[in-house]
């Protein structure tokens, strides 16, 4: 794996930078020889220069008067009288300008006053180069015997030459200047390129009446003369351009898209063709290859546009596999359900939360007061009988219109199967309806009817957070119309990577073990350890997908919850729902453990509301192991610490619970004093409900167990009279309990574990039997001793000391 630094440094391998790279090669290369070359002389010609020359005359000798001899008679004397700079033959007219004369001439022969003539030279083959079948510049003759002459009249190796326009050349037939009409003057200082011409033109036709290549020659040499001498431009400057331009339509691709990058490409031609006229106008060596130039440029853009596009697409097809594998772990993505999948959910999430034979669910949409019906199993419209679901009429509201839970009979197509309607309402506004049906759901809300209104907040918050998310992203959808979703989707797919390596590393390392469940209550991950305790426990779990998470259904919170011995499944999930620090059950088998299960909640807008629900199973230090004939006694909760508490309370709530489980009454006498206690109080409050459940159910009809709890000097004493526990038991078997209270006899299990509680807590238990009024329990637990802080805090009042507890019924628990 390559480090930050690596990675900046290499940061420019991109297909794209490559690209730009290879077409700036290619520029300097050139691989498209023929083409440039052809270019090189097309740019050359298309900057002829107009002004006219001072250098070359062109001369044109009819074929009349090259077979009357007149070149070879009148030439050398026309150059000698004109003092003309020499002379360019140019064939065929070679051969009949060639006699004595001007062989003496070629010969160098000296005139009477000993100075040398004026050169008279046959133009060489392969002189001339030409390109799309026009002169455009001179070849080197190095190796031949002419070249000193050549060089004589100024004609050189020039590869490209800007030449003078056709028109610019001066041009006179040669029998005009034999005959006078044209003063031999007209040769001063000039070279002429003397060619066949037609004969009895006009003299302003007369140049281009010359005959190929005499008037491309004297064009070309008249340039030459005039400083038009051209070259290629060093490699390096097309190399440049091509890096320049690519980076120029990379930067519009990246920031404008394709459409600009391309308008981007189309500007960089013109400038190439606008710069090399330019540039060849003014300077020597600058004519560029551009063919080969504009040839690498489009390997830059290609590499820019299609070698992108192909790592873009890579990249979304990747990001798009990416999100969907990170849906499974989106907490907050409810609204991206459909409605066909979410409502459902929400049944089977109220399905666990709150006992019934049958729920549904109600959805009301919006800028409407009809309900619509989901169900977890089939279609719920047609369970129910009442059939203008309106909400504004009973069931779904009062007589007086105002929404409310309330139990409804002939609701369902059952008539006899009762209903309790609770209305979903979030900051006032109604959100749905989930109706718990059956018997099952009217004794549970008879008896707790807090667990109805708690579940119905939980779930008009879900809803609400549903429909304000898809109004938002509706919204924000319209608003990012113009923008590109690629970035969103290739920066969404990093971050949806990063949590799928964070998540998996936690469920792998975690020293514990761990489960996620969505909002729904459905369990998504579960780690290792966590899932063998369920399998010991004979809850199916189902094999994890290539995405280490378990699909919607598989597995539900209320499952896990149901294989705790601590309770129903239904009652736990109210408990997590209804406390934000969740709850904590023991269990013992397979090895001792405490069940933490705890509510994910978000908060926004001033709502809070449950994205989903983490367990962990923390497993509890074993004890030094015993003798084999040593029976050890059930180790007590590692998580209930030693702690002052106020017994009135606990006892006020296990009467209370006892009371509702057996539906008799269990009679509680006005408490005495603070009754302030040491010991630990979550294992002294279980043991004592299950103790008063189980005196209370076994009581006669109409003498339930009678409680007090009172304040003495040496400690707080707890008193249960029941005139009807132990009705023929022996005494010893009392006595039993009182010596092992682990090993109590049948029947007496639940005495046996208040009193290790009790003994647990440093405290001591009796029992005394009165003759014909049953046996009375009296529980005696330290004594806390508060102390009153008395620093000062910033208000002026006494600041609350760690050892301080407050006196009185309203203190904190």
């Amino acid at each position: 794996m390559t480090s930050p630094a690596e990675a900046a440094r290499f940061g420019w391998l991109r297909p794209d930078a490559l690209a730009i790279a290879a077409g700036a090669l290619l520029a300097a290369v050139a691989p498209l020889e023929r083409f440039d070359y052809v270019a090189r002389g097309l740019t050359a010609s298309s900057l002829a220069d107009a002004a006219p020359s001072a250098q070359v005359l062109l001369v044109t000798a009819s074929p009349e008067a090259l077979r009357d001899g007149l070149c070879e008679r009148a030439l050398p004397g026309l150059l000698e009288r004109g003092r003309a700079r020499g002379a360019l033959l140019i064939p065929p007219a070679d051969a009949f300008c060639a006699g004595p004369a001007v062989d003496g001439a070629l010969n160098g022969d000296r005139a009477l006053d000993g100075a040398r003539a004026a050169p008279v030279v046959r133009m060489p083959p392969g002189l001339l180069r030409l390109s799309a079948g026009e002169v455009v510049g001179f070849s080197p003759l190095a190796g031949e015997e002419r070249a000193a002459e050549l060089a004589a009249l100024g004609v050189s190796a020039a590869p490209w030459v800007i030449k003078k326009a056709p028109q610019s050349v001066p041009a006179v037939s040669l029998s005009a200047l034999a005959e006078g009409e044209v003063p031999a003057s007209a040769l001063a200082g000039r070279v002429a390129v003397v060619g066949v011409g037609s004969g009895g033109v006009p003299p302003q036709a007369v140049a281009t009446s010359a005959l190929p290549p005499a008037k491309g020659v004297a064009a070309v040499l008249g340039g030459l003369l005039d400083g038009g001498r051209r070259a290629s431009a060093p490699a390096w400057v097309p190399a440049l351009f091509v890096l320049l331009a690519g980076g120029f339509v990379w930067v519009a691709r990246r920031r404008h898209g394709s459409l600009v990058a391309t308008a981007a490409l189309f500007l960089a031609t013109f400038a190439l063709a606008a710069g090399q006229s330019a540039l060849a106008a003014r300077a020597e060596a600058s004519l560029l290859p551009l063919p080969s130039t504009l040839f690498g440029l489009a390997v830059a853009f290609a590499g820019v546009m299609i070698l992108r596009g192909i790592g873009v697409q890579r990249a979304v097809d990747r990001a798009a596999e990416l999100i969907q594998r990170a849906a499974l772990f989106r907490m907050q993505g409810v609204h991206t359900l459909p409605d066909e999948e979410f409502w459902p959910r929400v049944a089977r999430l109220a399905e666990q939360a709150h006992p019934a034979d049958l729920v549904l669910v109600a959805e009301l949409p919006a800028g409407s007061w009809h309900l619509r019906f989901w169900n977890d199993h089939r279609g719920g419209e047609g369970l129910v009988a009442e059939r203008r679901h309106d909400v504004r009429r009973p069931p779904y509201s009062s007589e007086q219109g105002v929404p409310a839970i309330r139990l409804a009979r002939r609701f369902l197509t059952k008539q006899d199967m009762p209903a309790v309607v609770v209305p979903l309402i979030a900051f006032g506004e109604i959100e749905g309806y989930v109706f718990f049906c059956g018997p099952v759901a009217e004794a549970t809300y008879s008896r707790e009817p807090e667990r109805a209104e708690h579940v119905g907040r939980e779930l008009a918050l879900l809803l609400r957070r549903k429909r304000l998310a898809r109004t938002a992203e509706a919204t924000g959808g319209e608003s990012r119309a113009g923008h590109a979703p690629t970035d969103d989707l290739v920066e969404g797919a990093r971050v949806a990577l990063d949590d799928l390596q964070l998540f998996g590393s936690m469920l792998r390392n975690a020293p514990v073990g761990l489960l996620y469940a969505d909002a729904f209550g459905d369990v998504r991950f579960v780690a290792p350890e966590f899932a063998r305790w369920l399998r010991a426990r004979d809850v199916t779990v189902p094999a994890e997908s290539a995405s280490s998470a378990l699909p919607p259904g598989s597995l539900t919170l209320g499952d896990v919850l149901g294989a705790t011995s601590a309770g129903s499944a239904a009652v736990s999930l109210s408990s997590v729902m209804a406390s934000d620090d969740g709850i904590e059950l023991s269990v013992s088998a397979p090895e001792p453990a405490v069940l933490s299960v705890r509510p994910l909640r978000r908060e926004s807008d001033g709502s809070s509301w449950i994205a989903g629900y983490v367990a962990a199973l923390i497993p509890v230090k074993q004890p030094a192991p015993v003798s084999g004939n040593v029976r050890p006694l059930a180790a007590r909760d590692a998580t209930d610490p030693l702690c002052a508490f106020q017994l009135g309370d606990v006892v006020a709530d296990a009467v209370a619970s006892a009371a509702r489980a057996t539906g008799r009454a269990v009679r509680l006498e006005p408490i005495r004093g603070a009754t302030h206690a040491l010991g630990h109080r979550g294992e002294v409050a279980q043991v004592l409900e299950a103790f008063l459940t189980d005196v209370a159910s076994r009581g006669l009809p109409g003498h339930g167990p009678v409680v007090s709890v009172r304040e003495a000097t040496h400690g707080v004493q707890l008193s249960i009279l029941d005139v009807g526990f132990g009705l023929g038991l022996p005494e010893s078997a009392l006595q039993r309990v009182l010596t092992a209270p682990g090993a109590a006899p049948a029947g007496l299990e639940p005495l046996g574990r208040l009193i290790l509680a009790v003994e647990d807590s440093h405290g001591h238990a009796e029992l005394k039997t009165n003759d014909g009024w049953g046996i009375t329990l009296t529980v005696t637990l330290l004594k806390a001793h508060p102390r009153v802080g008395v620093a000062p805090h910033e208000g002026g009042k006494p600041a609350a000391q760690q050892n301080v507890i407050a006196i009185g019924r309203a203190s904190p628990k």
